[in-house]
C-alpha cells in the first residue's frame, strides 16, 4: 500500500489534470450550434466528448498504476476523477441553464462516470496483473 503522502499527491494530480482536462476538451464551448438543415447541436462535438473521455479514462489509469491498483486507492482515484470532472461540469451547466435540468445531467454524469472508471481501473488491474505474472 503506497504512504498516505504518496496517495495525497496522486490524488492531488488526479484532480488537477481532471480539471485541466474538461478546461481543455470542453470548457472553452460556447454554445449549440444550428445545422444547415435546422436541427440545432451541442453544446459539444462528438470528438470533444470522446476526447475528453479518453483523456480522463487515461489519468484514472495513471492513478491507479501510480497507487499499485489496490481496490481501496483505485477507487478513491475514481471518486477524485468523478468529484472533479463533475464540479467543474456543474458549475458550467449551472451557469448556462434556466430550466433547472442541469442537475439531472449531473446525475448521470456521475453515474455514467463512476460505471465507466470503475470499469477502467478493473482492466487496468487485470492488464498489471498479467504482465507482472508473465515477468515473473
Amino acid at each position: 500500500m503506497p504512504s498516505p503522502a504518496r496517495t495525497a499527491l496522486v490524488l492531488l494530480a488526479v484532480a488537477a489534470t481532471t480539471v485541466v482536462a474538461w478546461f481543455g476538451w470542453l470548457g472553452w464551448e460556447a454554445g449549440y450550434r444550428t445545422l444547415p438543415d435546422g436541427t440545432v447541436t451541442g453544446p459539444y462535438s462528438t470528438v470533444q466528448v470522446v476526447g475528453c473521455a479518453v483523456t480522463i479514462a487515461g489519468i484514472v489509469v495513471a492513478g491507479c498504476l501510480a497507487l499499485r491498483c489496490a481496490a481501496r486507492t483505485s477507487a478513491a482515484v475514481i471518486a477524485c476523477a468523478t468529484v472533479s470532472f463533475a464540479a467543474v461540469w456543474a458549475r458550467d451547466a449551472a451557469s448556462r441553464d434556466e430550466t433547472g435540468l442541469w442537475a439531472v445531467g449531473l446525475v448521470f454524469l456521475v453515474v455514467g462516470a463512476v460505471a465507466g472508471l470503475a470499469v477502467v481501473a478493473v482492466l487496468t488491474r487485470l492488464v498489471r496483473d498479467a504482465v507482472l505474472r508473465r515477468r515473473a
